[in-house]
């Protein structure tokens, strides 16, 4: 919640302080280098699956060996990036339509502190993932919220002092690199046994494991490709200008995604565990309990945020534009689908090594989002580029993620309507109209009126949505409140 709440006011001072074209080519790097993560080739999953697993055999030793292995590893992709980097920003002229020319050689800059910058961070990226594999996602996330609102106060005073591009570069990559460094420390702390030497290096170990990790790796590059390509699309096609606000659209999609999905991390290293213990009872009902928990937190902040978007947009960023609000709604609307109905069994799957059956779905997404947006954005601009990213998303959840579920959950397709969906789309869809006659009593035209409404819609949901879906732990509750 910090972390969204900081995000906000930040976007708003970046958005509303820098230039439009200087603004869409910040929000460019960080497309650019979002692909940076593809060079680690799906390693990260590999990592959380085996810490997790040698934790749960208390296996020190190889721990460790893990965590020299991966730190050279990491080492060498980031090298990779940086020399990448160098080629990048010397033809960065030939490759994105910029319309003010004097501005060349400052953009060039920027981007080369931004990849240099990317790639130090990089090199102690492994750590992150250290830290969910040995579940210490408490400290993670302290470590990331104090570098969030550290890395947003630089950014400001950057603003506030009219700090060319680079600076703003220097800032951002330097914050995340010092957040990774002291994650090494935090894992250092919690298991004290844990060190590095290079005579625990085993790239034999990469080799073995390379099976899980390219298919890791092409499932996270399925989803680089439908969320980050759009920006590039638009750049090439309609100017850079216009992916500043495409990334306005697509920042409120994804500060909904980090909120809806902090418990798929947890779930994703339980399910190692699970596995380690070939606990198949207990996965299935893992899977299918979380569900419940996943549409209860997602729903409760998509009603509110659909129904408002257009009112938080003008407050928050005095956007009016008809085009950006249908952009953000489309959006919206396909992180809801894909955190609803497909991202929880995708956490599950993935830990239990059906990660070959999940990199071809995704790969398949992948390249008819990319293949529609192109045709999309031709005709219909950032609209045809959202589309394109909502209608597969759609279609395989429908006939993939839910049918894939209940094979794995052994929960018939009867069960699953009368005692999840259909229940959840009557709570879904009252509270909707409540949330719509609500904002036509309550004209949400302050910050504090749209914030009251929001919390409204979303306490009306949670009431009636905990009453249907948990019905026992609704009358136990109900009890103790008389009791009380």
């Amino acid at each position: 919640m910090i972390k969204i709440v900081v995000s906000l006011f930040l976007v708003r001072i970046m958005f509303m302080g820098m230039q439009q074209e200087d603004y869409g080519f910040w929000a460019l790097m960080w497309s650019i280098f979002g692909y940076a993560v593809l060079l680690e080739f799906g390693l990260g999953v590999t990592i959380q699956k085996k810490s997790a697993e040698l934790m749960e055999h208390n296996r020190i030793h190889q721990l460790s060996k893990l965590f020299s292995t991966y730190l050279a590893v990491y080492f060498i992709i980031a090298v990779m990036i940086a020399l990448s980097t160098i080629v990048l920003s010397f033809n960065i002229e030939s490759l994105f339509v910029l319309s003010d020319t004097e501005k060349v050689h400052e953009y060039m800059l920027a981007l080369l502190v931004f990849g240099l910058g990317s790639a130090a961070a990089f090199s102690l990226g492994f750590s992150a993932e250290i830290l969910v594999g040995l579940h210490l996602l408490k400290a993670r996330n302290l470590v990331n919220t104090l570098f969030v609102i550290l890395n947003a106060v630089l950014l400001w005073q950057c603003v506030v002092w009219d700090q060319p591009l680079h600076i703003f570069a220097a800032v951002a990559v330097a914050t995340q690199f010092l957040n990774n460094l002291l994650f090494l420390f935090v894992a250092k702390h919690h298991v004290r046994e844990l060190k590095f030497s290079w005579k625990l290096i085993d790239f034999g170990d990469v080799r073995r494991s390379m099976q899980f990790s390219l298919s890791a790796y092409l499932i996270m590059f399925s989803n680089i490709i439908i969320f980050r390509t759009d920006q590039i699309i638009i750049s090439a096609v309609a100017g850079v200008t216009f992916v500043g606000l495409y990334q306005i659209a697509a920042r409120v999609a994804e500060l909904f995604r980090q909120f809806a999905t902090q418990f798929h991390e947890s779930l994703g290293t339980k399910a190692a565990m699970l596995n380690a213990r070939s606990d198949k009872e207990a996965l299935s009902s893992l899977l299918m309990h979380s569900n419940k928990i996943v549409s209860a937190v997602a729903t409760a902040l998509f009603i509110p945020m659909f129904l408002f978007i257009e009112e938080l947009l003008m407050l928050w960023l005095h956007i009016n534009d008809a085009q950006t609000i249908l952009v953000a709604r489309i959006l919206l609307v396909s992180m809801y689908v894909l955190v609803v109905f497909r991202s929880s069994m995708v956490q599950v799957l993935l830990m239990n090594n059906k990660h070959i059956e999940l990199m071809k779905i995704g790969l398949l997404e992948a390249t008819v989002n990319v293949i529609l947006s192109i045709i999309l954005v031709k005709q219909y601009g950032m609209v045809g580029a959202a589309i394109g990213t909502l209608l597969p998303n759609v279609i395989l959840a429908l006939f993939y993620n839910i049918p894939a579920t209940l094979k794995y959950s052994g929960v018939n397709i009867g069960e699953y309507l009368r005692g999840y969906l259909f229940p959840f789309a009557a709570v879904f869809a009252g509270t909707l109209y409540l949330g719509y006659l609500l904002k036509g009593l309550i004209v949400p035209d302050a910050i504090i009126k749209l914030g009251f409404d929001a919390v409204l819609v979303m306490l009306v949901f949670s009431l009636v949505y905990g009453i249907f879906t948990f019905p026992k732990e609704a009358e136990l509750l109900y009890k103790k409140i008389r009791r009380a």
